[in-house]
């Protein structure tokens, strides 16, 4: 029963704390919720003794990859075309600011500490344009990713201790 409780426990806890962000946003009429969070949630839950699932890697990592990808897009010149999804084609400058992207959140994580890979998705999010980047949006991604940090940070705590760390 115990093994069960072990490999069921993450998963509910990752719905539940994702389902309460995504009715406080939409209670507040932002979207709070976006792709990201699930794998930062996932990790938080299922490794919560992980350098990942710290409140500081979760929020740092996040916004390096934010700030990331929009200067990748800025670098590359990619910041006026249509995203991805828009254009159904991958075009060299978005593809540039991808690489650039990934490359340079994963680098800047790892110089202040703050290596969280779910952050990685966020940084792709705003350089391939599923994310405009926008004052509006980063205020959005900032806002998710606090709560996905508090939320979560209760949810490992229920996790490890339900798992007998």
């Amino acid at each position: 029963m115990e093994g069960i409780l072990t490999r069921l426990l993450p998963a509910a806890l990752s719905a539940l704390a994702l389902g309460l962000i995504g009715l406080l946003g939409m209670w507040a009429g932002i979207p709070w919720l976006f792709p990201s969070l699930g794998p930062t949630i996932a990790i938080q839950t299922s490794a919560p003794d992980s350098a990942g699932a710290r409140p500081y890697n979760v929020i740092a990592g996040h916004l390096v990859g934010l700030i990331s990808g929009i200067a990748a897009l800025l670098v590359t010149g990619a910041i006026h075309l249509p995203s991805v999804t828009a254009a159904h084609e991958l075009s060299l400058p978005r593809l540039g600011a991808a690489a650039v992207a990934v490359g340079l959140s994963m680098l800047i994580q790892a110089a202040i500490k703050a290596q969280h890979s779910p952050a990685e998705a966020t940084t792709l999010l705003i350089a391939l344009g599923a994310i405009e980047p926008t004052y509006q949006s980063a205020l959005t991604i900032a806002a998710g990713v606090g709560l996905v940090a508090f939320i979560g940070e209760v949810a490992k705590r229920i996790a490890s201790h339900g798992a007998g760390r």
